[in-house]
């Protein structure tokens, strides 16, 4: 897992994080809540928007207004509708139908998948 740290604005001041540290992100009004593998969740001061700029082209991605996702950590989606995914830590996200698609390209690219005929 490539290494790459973001500086951000948190409840406790501004914090370096290593995004191979980050599960996912969640919206919360005008702030966010980080959620990392080690189960700590900080809240960020910066909106879900905010962060998913910092984090464009890092491996994560927006599942739906609410969650933004490392890819990494995804264990289980369920393919027979892929209307949601599980991660290593148990967390079930469900995935917008209108970005099903943009899903597998991008888990396609984190991965470096191709495609069996």
């Amino acid at each position: 897992m490539n290494t790459y740290t973001i500086y951000i604005p948190t409840e406790r001041g501004k914090m370096g994080i290593d995004t191979k540290h980050i599960v996912y992100v969640e919206a919360e009004k005008d702030f966010s809540r980080i959620i990392l593998n080690n189960n700590e969740s900080l809240t960020l001061l910066l909106t879900i928007d905010e962060v998913e700029q910092l984090l464009f082209d890092k491996g994560f991605f927006r599942f739906n207004y609410k969650s933004l996702v490392n890819l990494r950590y995804v264990q289980m989606i369920f393919t027979r509708d892929a209307s949601k995914v599980v991660l290593e830590n148990g967390k079930e996200v469900f995935v917008s139908q209108n970005r099903r698609e943009e899903l597998f390209e991008s888990l396609k690219k984190v991965f470096n998948l191709h495609e069996i005929v």
